[in-house]
């Protein structure tokens, strides 16, 4: 990771690509590196300089978190729907319950700025004041997903198209989408499967899954069990139909928000699907379970699975080795061919018990088989680290960044975070935006934090953008066309700032 100043070639090698992309670093590569290490702690000009560099991919995006507030307001009005003024929460329908707080939104009513400006501040962080709210700010963050919730899934192209929109503009080639789930929930899973199909088959999941945790002797086993629902709904014809109707949901809404021929930046888009991992066992399985197969559909714009959700919660904690477990049979029943990155280790000191930060990571990775790691900010907690982090530089696990995300959430940022400590072990890093609507951000000030925060070069910044689509979920082919793209987007963007050097020094003599 020394910092080269190279006019020779080196080789980018590409892990599961058979090709190689083969990078030049010219003469323009090396005066942009030279002046990149001048401004590591100058705020503006990283972001002068960011602004323009291309990025590759976001890999850690949630749509419903990513778009902006001033966009849910906009929408919410046009459809005129009612607020709790207190609480900040959307209803399609006034709850006569709530009194004087209810307030009927709408372009042209009265007091517009005023309402817009605090909807904004309850639906993002923007002046989030810890002093004022109850409970922590991981859960004033995870609570602002419900209080938009009546507008956002009616507006989901308009979403994605923001979206595509803000990655053309920040010069970003790939997005890989955390869109929505399969809609799965208990009476969805009786109506396609049985009425008694749910409390038969969760009661028993469930016990299995106590019963593994506390070794109870003579016990059914999760695995027994997950085998069993398997195959049941492999038997069921209405679980196939519901993988077609969520592709073709998926793929609707890519189709319909892609963006016109005007812009020429347009990002390649692909998603994922995921559980949540705070409902009960058979909802979660039963949602990774149509999250997988639909992976498998011919023509699929889904190329993986994740879990959400706040990881401290209750069952969250409680099941996780049974979610992990859910991974790994998937994985082997779907034939391996399914990419999957999970959310583990969003976790820090405080938030939960110390002993509850002590396996999460290594459970994704050795029992899930996770492709990549979201987050993973509790890596040094956790029990025997060092063969982690070799393990992960081995298998080459990498690790998604959310800078600002877990820095609002878990009060984590400079030495505190692991961000420097995956890159000493040599486990490949990738910076993300995790929910940059909420989080009232984006990806190019991921990259001027990392610059502020961390001591690494521009060879290193660059490497950090290769991952980003080295590390992507979409086929071998897209990945090397994407990898030439980013190579030729670098080239015009170092001719370019040769130049912008050039006027900067004229400004300073």
């Amino acid at each position: 990771m020394k910092n080269r100043l190279l006019y020779s070639c080196f080789i980018l090698p590409l892990l599961c690509v058979f090709n190689i992309v083969t990078v030049y670093a010219q003469p323009d590569s090396v005066k942009v590196s030279e002046y990149f290490a001048t401004i590591r702690k100058d705020e503006n000009r990283l972001r002068q300089f960011f602004a323009e560099m291309p990025k590759g991919g976001d890999l850690h995006n949630h749509l419903t978190g990513a778009a902006y507030a001033e966009s849910y307001f906009k929408f919410a009005t046009e459809d005129g729907l009612w607020v709790d003024m207190a609480t900040g929460k959307l209803y399609q329908l006034k709850d006569s319950t709530r009194g004087k707080e209810m307030l009927r939104l709408s372009p042209d009513m009265p007091n517009l700025h005023n309402t817009r400006m605090a909807l904004i501040d309850k639906w993002s962080i923007r002046n989030f004041n810890p002093g004022k709210f109850p409970l922590g700010a991981d859960e004033y963050f995870f609570g602002a997903f419900g209080l938009f919730n009546a507008v956002a899934g009616k507006h989901t192209v308009e979403l994605m198209q923001e979206l595509r929109k803000r990655a053309a503009r920040e010069n970003v080639q790939y997005l890989e989408i955390m869109l929505s789930s399969p809609g799965i929930n208990v009476a969805k899973i009786d109506a396609l499967c049985g009425n008694d199909f749910y409390v038969r088959y969760n009661d028993r999941l469930q016990k299995a899954i106590l019963e593994d945790t506390e070794r109870t002797k003579g016990r059914e086993g999760t695995d027994k069990v997950l085998d069993e629902i398997f195959k049941e709904w492999e038997k069921i014809p209405a679980m196939s139909e519901w993988v077609d109707k969520y592709v073709a949901y998926i793929d609707s809404i890519d189709i319909h928000s892609t963006l016109s021929s005007g812009y020429d930046r347009a990002p390649v888009c692909y998603y994922q699907g995921y559980a949540s991992r705070n409902a009960t066992p058979l909802v979660v399985y039963a949602q990774l379970y149509i999250a997988f197969k639909s992976c498998l559909r011919k023509g699929s714009k889904l190329v993986g699975v994740n879990i959400v959700s706040a990881e401290n919660s209750e069952i969250a904690m409680a099941d996780y080795t049974a979610h992990m477990k859910m991974f790994r049979y998937l994985d082997k029943a779907t034939g391996n061919r399914v990419k999957t990155s999970l959310h583990a280790g969003e976790l820090t000191l405080g938030l939960v018990e110390p002993e509850e930060m002590c396996s999460h990571i290594r459970e994704a990775v050795f029992v899930a088989g996770a492709d990549r790691i979201g987050h993973g900010v509790d890596v040094a907690f956790e029990e025997g680290s060092i063969s982690l982090l070799d393990a992960m530089r081995k298998r080459q696990v990498p690790v998604e960044i959310n800078l600002t995300s877990n820095e609002f959430i878990l009060g984590v940022k400079d030495d505190a975070h692991p961000f420097m400590l995956y890159r000493q072990a040599d486990v490949p890093t990738i910076l993300s935006t995790d929910d940059p609507g909420i989080l009232r951000t984006n990806l190019t000030q991921q990259y001027v934090l990392v610059a502020l925060r961390y001591d690494i070069s521009y060879y290193e910044i660059k490497q950090l953008v290769r991952n980003s689509i080295r590390f992507g979920f979409m086929s071998a082919e897209e990945k090397q066309a994407l990898l030439r793209r980013v190579e030729k987007e670098f080239a015009h963007f170092e001719e370019m700032w040769r130049k912008n050097i050039e006027t900067i020094k004229k400004w300073e003599n």
